[in-house]
């Protein structure tokens, strides 16, 4: 597979090679088959593994959310907005080992605080895109960030941050603002559960 992939490749049918390698196997569990170059992995539409992270301030009047915008050169959804982290795990890698890498390089977020992360939940999602077939299990996690904590994006995959209001969010969701549609579906999912209505369900950080 890894020599079909280069060969793919080199005809120009797939996106940007990443050098990064994804497990490819069955959802439940057991031994992955073989593991093969991120950017082939939604041509041949295999499932895949993600990790993204909300990251919420407690304001004075409301809670808020950092939105991320990603950098023009990057292979997928280019300049349009994300979670404040987002990432796919690959070989080799736990779900808490990719979340603690991904939140220092996309938003310098130090080890001690994003371990203090809690996860919500995890929704799979599977749409066709212009190379291949996006199929995902994303892992959902929250986590409440000191008032003067800004992120500062480590690896240049982040072109800049905005901290918004949950009520900001949401009228950007409703409009149409240039949100990936995974990104928009895990920041409706963090809406629904921390509406003012609802109160935040998260605990300051020491």
């Amino acid at each position: 597979m890894a020599g079909v992939a280069r060969s793919l490749a080199a005809r120009g049918l797939l996106s940007k090679w990443r050098e990064e390698l994804y497990e490819i196997g069955p959802p439940d569990g057991r031994p992955a088959a073989f593991a093969l170059e991120r950017a082939a992995v939604r041509f041949f539409g295999f499932a895949a593994s993600a990790v993204h992270l909300n990251g919420l301030v407690r304001g004075s009047r409301s809670m808020q959310m950092w939105i991320a915008t990603r950098s023009a050169d990057k292979a997928i959804d280019p300049g349009m907005y994300d979670n404040l982290m987002g990432g796919g795990i690959a070989r080799g890698l736990s779900v808490e080992q990719t979340l603690v890498k991904e939140a220092w390089e996309e938003a310098g977020i130090e080890a001690a605080l994003a371990s203090r992360a809690q996860r919500v939940g995890s929704l799979r999602v599977r749409r066709e895109v212009p190379d291949g077939l996006h199929c995902e299990t994303i892992h959902i996690y929250d986590l409440l960030l000191p008032p003067g904590f800004h992120p500062e994006n480590q690896d240049g995959e982040v072109a800049q941050f905005r901290r918004c209001s949950l009520q900001q969010v949401a009228a950007e969701l409703d409009g149409d603002a240039p949100y990936t549609v995974d990104a928009g579906i895990v920041a409706l999912d963090c809406l629904c559960r921390h509406t003012p209505q609802v109160g935040p369900r998260l605990s300051n950080p020491d």
